[in-house]
């Protein structure tokens, strides 16, 4: 029974945790909340804290994938391209989902208007960004994996330097 070392066990029991535990009080703040909104109480306090507790298991998940990078010198390397690739395929379509959500909710006036002509056009820009960014990173990811990214890179030096001539 006692064949584990500690550092073995905190890791289970952070695993455990973050993974297991979180997620299910997440979910039960959720039920809360649909109660409290359903009786007419402030709910949005318990809302923050479910996504609170959603992000102490994701920001668990990300540092177990930064982990397993590996080990020597392409070690921060590998963390810092699975970060890219984590923000740009991941972040940024879930952050222009929002601001399209955000964009029509304010050109159907959902809600209490304040102002005539809501910034509706700033959330759509703000999506549009968003996925440029994360399809340009895709771009370039396909680029490097494919071995085309230096070839191409050459081909528009070499463009450029042509038309300056």
């Amino acid at each position: 029974m006692n064949t584990g070392s500690f550092d073995q066990g905190l890791l289970s029991m952070t695993s455990w945790v973050g993974n297991s535990v979180m997620p299910i009080i997440a979910a039960l703040m959720v039920a809360y909340a649909v109660w409290k909104f359903s009786r007419g109480e402030d709910f949005e306090r318990v809302m923050w804290g479910c996504l609170g507790a959603l992000s102490v298991s994701g920001l668990l998940r990300l540092a177990e994938v930064f982990a397993r990078q590996g080990t020597g010198a392409n070690q921060p390397f590998e963390a810092l391209l699975t970060l890219a690739d984590w923000l740009c395929n991941t972040v940024l379509p879930v952050y222009a989902g929002l601001e399209v959500a955000r964009a029509a909710l304010g050109i159907s006036g959902v809600g209490q208007r304040l102002n005539v002509g809501d910034d509706w056009l700033r959330h759509v820009v703000a999506a549009f960004a968003a996925l440029s960014c994360s399809g340009l990173i895709r771009l370039l990811e396909h680029f490097v994996k494919a071995g085309k990214a230096v070839a191409l890179m050459h081909q528009v030096v070499v463009s450029n330097l042509t038309r300056v001539a």
